[in-house]
């Protein structure tokens, strides 16, 4: 601050002093201004006269054969030029002022117009031409001899000092004008910097901190805290589906959650720190930690200070955000640590079911990295073709026969060994790949089951799982349509498998986008049931084909009789709303006959059969084939 006064008040004393020095030319000028009008008019009259005088001794000279003709229009054209310059120049108005000065100029124009015939047809031998233009001349070479003697006379002394005094006067007008000028410019400079400054410095939106003030004030918080021996947290905060917000209600809208986020925010963490806006969506806190203990408690109240309901026009919206929180010195030893760790936290709270808030922990940046490289390595493997499917078959417990394959997930990397399948799903969703993935998924079984149904398993049906995404984003029916088209697959033969946190994000877009795949002939099946958040409600408003009774319920069935009594109510349930119902994770002959005798349909697990490849399932068809085809020549 004392700094920009100092340069004020420097910019002050420069101004005045610029004053001073114009003022001081400007008199100068005015001097000089009078001392030349007064030669350039003393001049100029000079030169007229001097003129009138030349033509003159060129009419005498011709008229004594001393000089041609040629030598007479060239006096004459000089002449006439010379009363045309001081008729209409600028410079010479000083001189046309006299008293005089102009009617003289003018008649001599017109004399001169009237004389030019005359004169480019004069001869050395028209000697009473000649004196005849000189007596006409005599008249004017007088009154140009007389403007010449009298235009330093005491009248015209009178009138150049009273232009002096006038342009005295102007000067002053002109000085009184910079001054206030000067003035006026200083004041708009003060303000234009402050208002510079806010924009430099602050969010135009929030008026928070920009990301360019937040480095100075993370830079001086970590002096502070060096200097007190304390610990500052750095944390970062990212409102979740902000793009939809926008997208959907518009940039109005966004605009005042925005707002209204950023003041919840500074009353929340009130005078332990600061809050800054990075850009977009993206806030960042800096909180002043009498102990590290208390970095976490804050990013819960931050947390509930944004999801608080967010009044509309026409009703509520309850933003969501995630938030990570990295510890300086504990953590972190300089500004880009702090804030990489912090992201990282916030990546995993983003990513995170359990919590929308993460304290950086060491390993962090190591899985994270980790994730990231996959993510690389899995689109290449896409694109490549290099990624698997095996095949489970799905059992009918009534009769033993394969009625349907469920399509799974491999992944041998070249670089990173076997990728799980629950990995794979879960960088494909963070990095944008899981499009792409499932149409992959969906394109190869499908190929697959086509090329089984030549082979002659016409009735064989196959299992996809859709992840969560292509599931929300509106294209699954049109991606479906597509790959049936490209594989040559019936509708029929398909069986899509979603899972209850999935169908249930949205109930309305979720039947929506189940009766479109329904209305192509497709199943539906209800995965890992009973895990997620669905009701009966759900069951009986979402189109369904079957139920999966997910393996934890079927492991404990034989022996414990409240999961058996809730496995039974699950195939009841089902069955009253035209459902088939397939238990999961069948591990022993004990399950497989408790759950035939309790009416479940169909059955899947190691029991019955593992993943395998497409080669050992085609070998497996064809081993199923020839036993029934022996039990039946028997029969």
């Amino acid at each position: 601050m004392k700094k920009f006064k100092l340069l004020v008040m420097t910019a002050i004393v420069v101004l005045f002093s610029a004053s001073s020095l114009y003022s001081y030319y400007r008199d100068f000028e005015v001097v000089r201004y009078v001392s030349s009008t007064v030669k350039a008019v003393g001049w100029s009259s000079s030169e007229l006269e001097m003129e009138v005088v030349k033509f003159d001794q060129a009419l005498t000279a011709l008229a004594a054969g001393l000089e041609d003709n040629e030598y007479l229009e060239l006096r004459f054209e000089v002449l006439w030029s010379r009363v045309n310059s001081l008729l209409a120049g600028k410079e010479n108005r000083p001189l046309r002022e006299q008293p005089g000065v102009l009617p003289l100029l003018g008649s001599l124009s017109e004399q001169l117009r009237l004389w030019e015939d005359d004169v480019y047809g004069l001869s050395g031998g028209d000697v009473a031409a000649i004196v005849a233009l000189r007596e006409e001349l005599t008249h004017f070479h007088q009154l140009a001899r007389e403007i010449n003697v009298d235009n330093f006379s005491g009248d015209n002394i009178w009138r150049q000092l009273d232009v002096l005094q006038d342009t005295r006067l102007r000067s002053s007008l002109s000085l009184a004008g910079l001054l206030l000028s000067g003035a006026l410019m200083l004041l708009l400079l003060v303000r234009e910097n402050r208002r510079n400054r806010q924009l430099a410095y602050h969010d135009i939106l929030t008026g928070l901190p920009n990301r360019m003030h937040f480095y100075q004030l993370i830079d001086q918080a970590m002096q502070w805290a060096d200097r007190h021996d304390r610990s500052l947290a750095v944390h970062m905060v990212d409102l979740d589906g902000f793009k939809a917000i926008n997208d959907s209600l518009g940039h109005k809208v966004g605009d005042k959650v925005l707002k209204i986020v950023a003041e919840r925010l500074q009353t929340a963490l009130g005078e332990q720190g600061q809050v800054a806006r990075l850009g977009g969506d993206e806030f960042v806190i800096i909180q002043r930690l009498p102990s590290s203990e208390e970095a976490s408690p804050m990013a819960t109240v931050l947390w509930q200070a944004i999801v608080r309901d967010v009044e509309l026009t026409d009703g509520c919206l309850s933003p969501q955000a995630s938030i990570g929180t990295s510890l300086y010195p504990a953590q972190a030893s300089s500004v880009t640590e702090l804030l990489s760790h912090a992201d990282t936290a916030m990546y995993y709270a983003k990513h995170s079911r359990s919590h929308a808030t993460q304290l950086y922990e060491s390993g962090m940046d190591e899985r994270r990295l980790r994730r990231q490289k996959l993510a690389v390595a899995l689109q290449t493997a896409i694109e490549q073709d290099t990624l698997t499917l095996h095949y489970q078959p799905i059992y009918s417990l009534a009769t033993g026969k394969i009625e349907s394959i469920e399509a799974l997930l491999r992944w041998q990397s070249v670089e990173h060994g076997t990728v799980y399948p629950l990995e794979i799903i879960a960088v494909a969703e963070q990095h944008g790949l899981a499009h792409r993935l499932n149409e992959w998924v969906l394109h190869t079984a499908c190929s697959q089951l086509h090329f089984w149904h030549q082979r002659g398993y016409k009735p064989l049906k196959v299992n996809v799982n859709i992840s969560p995404s292509i599931f929300m984003d509106g294209e699954l029916a049109n991606t479906v349509r597509r790959v049936l088209q490209q594989t040559q697959l019936s509708a029929a033969a398909l069986v899509l498998e979603i899972t209850e946190d999935t169908s249930l994000w949205d109930t309305a877009g979720s039947a929506e986008t189940l009766e479109q795949l329904r209305a192509l002939g497709i199943e539906i099946a209800l995965d890992d049931f009973g895990t997620g958040y669905s009701s009966f409600s759900h069951l009986r408003q979402l189109p369904l084909n079957k139920l999966k009774i997910d393996k934890s319920f079927v492991a404990d069935m034989v022996t414990d009789v409240r999961a058996l009594n809730l496995v039974k109510t699950i195939i009841s349930l089902a069955h009253s709303l035209d459902m088939r119902v397939v238990a999961e994770g069948i591990e022993d002959a004990a399950q497989q006959d408790k759950l035939a005798q309790l009416g479940c349909d169909l059955g899947q697990g190691y029991w019955l059969a593992r993943p395998m490849s497409a080669t050992a399932m085609s070998e497996e068809l064809m081993a199923k084939a020839a036993r029934h085809l022996s039990v039946a020549k028997a029969q």
